[in-house]
């Protein structure tokens, strides 16, 4: 076994940026849980499940889909068929979350932008664990029934890589129901939530001048449906190659979710961070407890609450004005 310098890159942020992962997702679920003030809406709770979902993603490619593409312990994966049911279940369950948790918060935002009284009567713990609930309910439901179609790990001799593929082709028919008939259409309401919702707040900004941070987070919300359309490919090359029964097409699909998967996990991950005061804030508070340096709290509030709250406390004043 020969370590390449593409694996060697990968090694380089994947080690560093899991860890911290665990971190940021841990730091968040203890906010949630002590109950403190700033981090108390339906947004944090999300984000928090998105986080480790992420790092459960993160662990269970590297264990069933990098290792043996990088030709570490090919023979194992080969003899063991049940490790690629495993990449499935994991790859199916884990996938399906950011395409929800998108939708979600674009809808979130767009009641909270255009339905300010609405969105204050649902905005609670009860609306946070509804959502999670069903993000898990929902994404588990794919992963489980991809278990119904038998799999195993092949070495294609045209790419050299060893990956995981089905054996039984009718699963071509179930991958295009949820891909077509679920996924797409989530990512063009997500879209067209986007837009209304950056419409939206460029009127507002004109009143408000919050134009920096209003910017940054329509970037965001532009990266984040950009990686979930490189999803919608990955899934689409890969449905097309079981179709065809061509392993070569699979072999190449699989390794190029090992790029686009950590582009949508890692590169959301640090992008929040990037946009969100409140979670960097926390995170320095952190450090300088451990390192035992002084540090003075200061409130401040993040980009995407902010975005909309501040939409909503606006639309509310001329509500009270008319």
């Amino acid at each position: 076994m020969v370590v390449a310098v593409v694996e060697i890159f990968q090694l380089a942020y994947y080690i560093p940026s899991v860890i911290l992962m665990i971190f940021v997702g841990t730091l968040l679920l203890y906010k949630i849980l002590t109950k403190s003030k700033a981090f108390q809406n339906e947004f944090y709770p999300m984000v928090c499940y998105r986080t480790f979902n992420d790092i459960s993603y993160q662990i269970s490619m590297m264990a069933l889909l990098k290792l043996p593409s990088w030709s570490i312990m090919p023979q194992f994966y080969l003899d063991n068929t049940y490790l690629a049911a495993l990449s499935y279940l994991f790859g199916a369950t884990t996938c399906c979350v950011p395409f929800i948790h998108t939708f979600f918060l674009s809808g979130l935002r767009y009641m909270a932008i255009y339905y300010p009284v609405k969105y204050t009567r649902i905005s609670s713990l009860r609306t946070s664990i509804i959502l999670c609930s069903l993000l898990l309910i929902i994404s588990l439901s794919i992963g489980l029934l991809s278990l119904a179609y038998s799999s195993s790990y092949f070495y294609n001799n045209v790419t050299g890589i060893t990956t995981a593929a089905y054996l039984d082709k009718s699963v071509v028919y179930y991958q295009f129901a949820y891909v077509t008939f679920f996924y797409l259409p989530i990512i063009i309401i997500s879209a067209i939530f986007n837009v209304a919702n950056f419409i939206g707040l460029s009127k507002i900004n004109k009143r408000n001048k919050n134009k920096r941070s209003e910017t940054l987070f329509a970037i965001y919300s532009l990266f984040t449906f950009f990686t979930t359309c490189l999803m919608e490919a990955y899934l689409g090359s890969r449905i097309i190659g079981n179709f065809l029964g061509n392993q070569t097409i699979i072999s190449i699909a699989m390794y190029s979710l090992t790029w686009i998967g950590d582009l949508g996990t890692f590169g959301d991950f640090y992008f929040f961070i990037f946009i969100n005061s409140e979670i960097r804030a926390a995170i320095k508070e952190i450090v300088c407890k451990v390192f035992d340096i002084k540090y003075a709290p200061s409130f401040v509030k993040t980009t995407e609450i902010k975005s909309i709250h501040n939409g909503k406390s606006i639309r509310s004043k001329n509500i009270t004005k008319t």
